[in-house]
């Protein structure tokens, strides 16, 4: 009966320390101390992490608006440069067919060949636009 276990005796330094209540009680506000600070070190860090989506939220959405902003500045200048092209387009086609109706012979002449160049050059320009459209149509993928 030898090999038998003793029960732990209270001085017995191998089994542990036994605390009074106070001690127990103090121990316990530290170990809540220690997660309050957990807590608000977590909190903290959400914040920040609220804070920093806030600011990229903000970063691009200002740059959405500056992109939308600089968009339509370019549409503006678009509109512009058509209206002015068509204008001096048209400008040049009545002041032409002003010339070959109205004018003397040479001018009648002159008008008649630029009328004749400019519209093969619009030919041109036809032939050029509808073989790329066809090229792109038949190398391109088709969308979904």
């Amino acid at each position: 009966m030898e090999n038998q276990k003793k029960p732990p005796s209270v001085n017995d330094p191998h089994e542990g320390e036994f605390l009074s209540g106070k001690e127990m009680l103090e121990l316990e506000r530290e170990r809540l101390k220690s997660q309050d600070k957990k807590t608000e070190i977590a909190k903290m860090a959400i914040e920040a992490n609220d804070a920093a989506d806030k600011r990229m939220f903000d970063y691009h959405m200002s740059r959405l608006d500056s992109e939308n902003d600089l968009s339509k500045e370019q549409i503006k200048i678009a509109k512009h440069l058509i209206y002015g092209g068509f204008t001096v387009f048209f400008i040049s086609i009545a002041l032409l067919l002003s010339m070959s109706f109205f004018g003397d012979e040479s001018q009648s002449k002159t008008a008649f060949i630029l009328l004749e160049k400019l519209m093969t050059a619009l030919g041109g320009i036809a032939v050029y636009l509808l073989g790329k459209g066809t090229f792109n149509k038949l190398t391109k993928p088709p969308s979904e």
